[in-house]
């Protein structure tokens, strides 16, 4: 696709500056900003100063449920002291500090994180990056304490340490592991590539980097599982910096039944470019998950490339067209519907100019709004950001993490004014939180879809493992559909809005006390939901066999023919 001039971008920059202008003073503008609120919630955590004393450009941060109650935990690193910083959510997004004595150990070089149930055992645990130094994996043990399982594992990787990321790419339920380093950059680290870790769902880890095909040897940041072709596996896709001066640009792996094959060339998404952060959703709306990519400006192909899955195997750079291809340095990138509209925006965090956020209305060119809505963010430079619902409001809240001063929470007063639904996955087998699951949701004609993705997802963080989707002023979901990796489908019609649904898988239905049968054990609580006295929300999901969001004649139909033998 031709780009345009440098005159032309800063016409259309003006352009778009005017006329967002015009619309606030002449337009009852309804969108209500955010609302920093870290320090008051309980987030205390101070980032370093820029320059930072170790790693790569900056740090790690995002959110995980780390206990288990349903809300979103937060994560974070780049305290100077190597401290890694946990917050617990007291479920209204108020933040008490579990950062020490919980035995993940002091990380002097940390950079990222990702986090996943590894074992099985119904508790995220986290797989934590250095720059230069060993990585660490911990296993969760409940009431924010872990322990440093790392050498058992066999994951102890010292290269330059980046992004990593879990995805089942063998489809044996067990989730597995890549890990990005930016080979050579550090002393020491040099011919430390990239690295696949095979889940063998016994606590440890293989190395089939090279099997794989996929120990790139690139300066990698960023790498995101996500089924980019829509078959029901995870494909990878790998974001990689100087990769128009070293030869090594971004990689594209599809993945043929456990076997990752490159189909980079002709995919239209291996640009070469200063590429660091990544963010993966259907920007566009059309069913298939896209790609932008941040880049570094002042130079001629600096811009932010924004890659959109046609749906036949290949990507279209579209940056120009959906106005999001600023010529200036930038780090993180998340795709997210900030307004709850029912289109996705994109938050871009930037190394030396305020952050952006580009608001779409489900037609292109995208308006960048950040400061009318008070995300811009306070200090310079920003490298990464995660969003989560982490007052329960119905909205997506945003952190960010900067160099110099506090990190960041921007509290969401916006979309709680319109609709929304979250799904709460459960999973299949040993994927117990469903990651790499698709659901598509469908209100009218208008179809929305989302994946689970378990790091990878931003710049060297973690968005929640809730799905989000924003209605607008819709009062119903007609349809939704759930594709689980691995194999397993179903479909739910008629669902009510503004709660927290869970979507269970086809074999749990009915079996409330799940222990793998709907049996006698049952039936009291099957009843229970059925004559009404029951109206909580998991029970009934658990119990509504047909998926129409009543529990009737047919679910206990159903329920009777589950439990013959």
């Amino acid at each position: 696709m031709p780009r345009l001039s440098a005159f032309t971008c800063s016409y259309r920059s003006l352009a778009l500056a005017t006329f967002l202008a015009g619309f606030l003073a002449d337009t009852a503008w309804s969108a209500a900003p955010f609302l920093e609120e870290a320090q008051p919630r309980g987030l205390v955590y101070a980032m370093q100063d820029y320059p930072q004393i170790y790693g790569n450009p900056g740090f790690g941060c995002g959110f995980a449920d780390l206990d288990n109650d349903h809300d979103p935990d937060i994560v974070i690193i780049g305290a100077t002291s190597g401290l890694v910083g946990i917050f617990e959510n007291d479920g209204s997004g108020r933040f008490t500090d579990r950062s020490t004595g919980n035995g993940i150990p002091i990380l002097p070089a940390g950079s990222a994180f990702a986090a996943a149930d590894y074992d099985a055992d119904g508790d995220l645990d986290l797989y934590l990056t250095q720059f230069g130094d060993a990585n660490v994996l911990v296993r969760n043990d409940g009431n924010f304490q872990f322990t440093d399982v790392t050498g058992t594992a066999g994951v102890c990787d010292n290269g330059a340490g980046e992004a990593a990321s879990f995805g089942d790419y063998d489809g044996d339920g067990w989730l597995d592991l890549y890990l990005c380093n930016y080979n050579g950059n550090f002393p020491g680290t040099e011919n430390i590539n990239n690295k696949l870790y095979r889940n063998t769902g016994q606590g440890t880890f293989q190395d089939v980097s090279v099997a794989q095909g996929v120990d790139n040897a690139g300066n990698s940041f960023q790498a995101v599982w996500f089924d980019y072709d829509r078959d029901g596996d995870v494909d990878l896709y790998l974001s990689n910096d100087r990769g128009h001066l070293n030869g090594l640009p971004n990689q594209l792996w599809r993945n043929d039944g456990g076997q990752l094959v490159n189909v980079s060339a002709g995919s239209g998404a291996d640009l070469g470019l200063f590429s660091m952060g990544v963010a993966c959703g259907d920007f566009d709306g059309n069913g298939w998950p896209d790609l932008y990519c941040t880049n570094i400006g002042g130079y001629e192909d600096g811009f932010n490339p924004l890659f959109l899955n046609q749906g036949n195997g290949t990507f279209v750079e579209a940056s120009a067209p959906a106005g999001v291809d600023q010529y200036i340095t930038s780090w993180g990138s998340i795709f997210f519907d900030y307004d709850n509209d029912g289109h996705q925006d994109l938050y871009v965090n930037n190394m030396f100019q305020p952050n952006a956020l580009f608001v779409s209305d489900g037609t292109f060119p995208c308006v960048e709004i950040a400061a009318s809505v008070n995300v811009t963010a306070s200090t310079q430079p920003s490298f990464g950001s995660a969003v989560a619902d982490v007052d329960n409001d119905g909205d997506l809240d945003l952190l960010v993490n900067n160099l110099e001063g506090n990190v960041e929470l921007f509290i969401n007063y916006e979309g709680e004014t319109r609709n929304w639904i979250k799904y709460r996955m459960i999973g299949r087998g040993n994927n117990l939180f469903a990651v790499g699951c698709n659901v598509d949701t469908r209100v009218g004609g208008t179809w929305q879809f989302r994946e689970i993705i378990a790091g990878g997802n931003g710049y060297l963080g973690q968005n929640e493992l809730i799905i989000h989707v924003g209605l607008d002023d819709a009062t119903l979901i007609d349809e939704v559909v759930v594709t689980w990796p691995g194999g397993g489908t179903r479909t739910l019609t008629s669902l009510p809005v503004n709660q927290t649904y869970p979507l269970y898988p086809p074999e749990r239905l009915g079996d409330s006390d799940a222990d793998g049968d709907v049996d006698l054990d049952d039936v009291d609580d099957f009843v229970f939901v059925i004559l009404g006295n029951d109206t909580n929300v998991d029970h009934v999901a658990l119990s509504d066999m047909d998926g129409n969001s009543i529990v009737d004649g047919k679910d206990l139909q159903a329920f009777v023919q589950a439990m013959s033998p």
